[in-house]
């Protein structure tokens, strides 16, 4: 609270008196400049209504005018000819018709469509008559005057244009103005005000708020008397104009714009008290915003600046140390006030993350050791049944983890390979020890109970959430990269790569360990068996790595596990 009485008191002191100040110097020029913001919103309002006509007039007569483009248009047969107009009407709703003329001004037989099917008689001949007047001596887009569709009230534009060099005829349309008359009829200008589009005789085509509807008569409304009289004597010339208009009551605000293609005025109107109501509003409080606005701002941005970008940069350093893993950092802030109490915070927050952070590290470490010792102690019931196997699923452990690193593995999947070596056997312990410890070769049918330790395996570790990834050591480890293995007959990459590096490492401790039919094999020997099961039984990426790591380090034959080291 302290602080912010301080920063109160001081906002109040430095802003009282450059407020009335510059607020006095600036009153004078305030009308000038917010009546020309209102008249610059007002161009701008145009400006976007103009877009948004240019936009809905645009947009069908291109797809009309696309007509023009088909290629020998008139050379076509009839049938394809009406497949191009129902085109135009599939994809434009706004196209309420179209009709086709030969060069001399006739009307082509089957080449007139119309939107809606039930078009009554006086529709039709409304539009061919429109079309046709438009023809004489036209050279390029021409269109007609704004008419109510027969069926309704909704405004309709008719327009033709010659197709062909020289001409072989002509297309005339019919275009709605609905969405466009909607259009102007939502727009808004203010509270009060309103938009509205007139034609080049002075009579409405769409609009809203104060004018009523089509064909209505609007030459005495001030825009559109100003816009007819500077278009005296001018053929489709491009105007803009935004100012005042009228007198009393009935003066407003008002801009205004020629579309260019056909002639027509978007106007936009806001009675004058409405559109200026700012500008009283601003001579009001104009000593008391301007100035406190700008200078005070000023002011606060250097006091706050100073007083609070030190404090906030060690506060941002040391949640940064903090983030990356450094507990205990303090920061040193002196200040008596809210921040002071804020660093001791941080600082006592700090240091109690740190031991937090301490004894978690002891919890994991002994959760992780007794992890381990769990699993090394499953392993060992397999290897007391056999005294030529003890060791031998350490050993695999140790060598998987070897060729993991080799091969750029997480410190997480080391420690799943280490786990999935040394079980990778523990399903010999539902095997019976007189198959399992037999010293002469095994018979088929015992060979095939002894090929169930890996699904038994499997099966004992499932229900331990922990060694969920390493089932898969458990389960693959006798799976062959040719497909032949056991027991689900996986193929190349679809065995998954730590049941890979286990069955290389278990290959390469069997060959060079003693067993009761076998000796222990030179390295030299082993190398050249792993080379060639490389590609039939081993992946061949596996026994590279296992390469490198030999070649990398010294390794006895027998009895002597590689040297590993797991992160923590």
């Amino acid at each position: 609270m302290r602080l912010f009485k301080a920063i109160l008191l001081l906002m109040l002191v430095v802003g009282v008196v450059p407020t009335l100040m510059v607020g006095w110097l600036s009153v004078s020029h305030t009308r000038e400049l917010l009546v020309r913001d209102a008249q610059e919103l007002a161009q701008e309002r145009v400006k976007q209504l103009r877009l948004k006509a240019e936009i809905f007039l645009g947009e069908p007569t291109d797809a009309v005018l696309g007509l023009a483009r088909v290629p020998g248009f008139f050379g076509l047969p009839l049938e394809a000819q009406q497949t191009h107009l129902a085109s135009v009407l599939n994809q434009r709703r706004d196209v309420l018709a179209l009709t086709v003329f030969d060069a001399d001004r006739q009307r082509l037989p089957g080449l007139q469509a119309f939107s809606k099917h039930d078009v009554p008689p006086t529709a039709l001949a409304g539009h061919e008559e429109r079309a046709r007047a438009l023809l004489e001596n036209i050279e390029g887009v021409r269109y007609a005057d704004v008419v109510k569709d027969p069926q309704g009230s909704e405004p309709v534009l008719t327009l033709a244009f010659p197709v062909g060099e020289p001409v072989r005829g002509y297309i005339a349309a019919d275009l709605s103005l609905t969405d466009l008359r909607k259009m102007l009829e939502q727009e808004r200008v203010g509270s009060t005000g309103f938009a509205y589009l007139a034609d080049r005789h002075g009579h409405l085509v769409a609009g809203g708020g104060g004018v009523a509807g089509l064909g209505e008569d609007v030459a005495q409304r001030g825009p559109v008397a100003h816009l007819l009289k500077q278009l005296v004597g001018k053929s489709n010339m491009e105007l803009f104009h935004v100012g005042n208009f009228g007198k009393g009551r009935d003066a407003v605000v008002a801009a205004y714009t020629v579309l260019p293609e056909t002639g027509w005025a978007i106007v936009s109107e806001q009675p004058v008290e409405h559109a200026y109501r700012q500008v009283d509003t601003m001579e009001q409080r104009i000593l008391l915003g301007l100035g406190a606005a700008i200078l005070v701002a000023v002011v606060l941005a250097a006091l706050f600046s100073r007083n609070l970008t030190r404090p906030l940069k060690g506060f941002i350093s040391g949640a940064l140390e903090l983030a990356h893993g450094k507990f205990g950092v303090e920061v040193d802030i002196k200040q008596k006030n809210e921040l002071g109490e804020l660093a001791q915070t941080f600082n006592y927050m700090s240091k109690q993350l740190l031991a937090y952070d301490m004894e978690n590290r002891g919890l994991y470490e002994s959760l992780e050791k007794g992890y381990l010792e769990t699993i090394v102690a499953l392993a060992n019931s397999i290897d007391s049944k056999d005294a030529y196997t003890r060791g031998h699923s350490q050993r695999v452990g140790d060598v998987s983890v070897q060729i993991g690193r080799e091969m750029t593995l997480t410190e997480r999947e080391l420690r799943q390979l280490q786990y999935g070596g040394i079980l990778h056997d523990i399903g010999k312990i539902g095997i019976v020890e007189s198959i399992l410890c037999k010293q002469t070769r095994l018979t088929d049918q015992e060979m095939a109970i002894m090929r169930e330790h890996p699904a038994i395996g499997d099966a004992i570790i499932g229900p331990v959430s922990f060694l969920g990834a390493v089932r898969a050591c458990v389960r693959h480890h006798h799976e062959r990269w040719d497909g032949t293995g056991y027991p689900d007959k996986l193929k190349g990459e679809d065995i998954p790569l730590l049941a890979r590096i286990v069955a290389c490492a278990d290959t390469f401790d069997a060959c060079t360990s003693t067993r009761p039919y076998q000796k222990a094999m030179p390295l030299e020997k082993a190398m050249e068996i792993l080379d060639n099961l490389s590609g039939a039984q081993l992946d061949p990426k596996v026994v590279q790595a296992l390469k490198q790591v030999l070649a990398k380090q010294g390794v006895r034959l027998e009895g002597h596990r590689l040297p590993v080291k797991l992160a923590s």
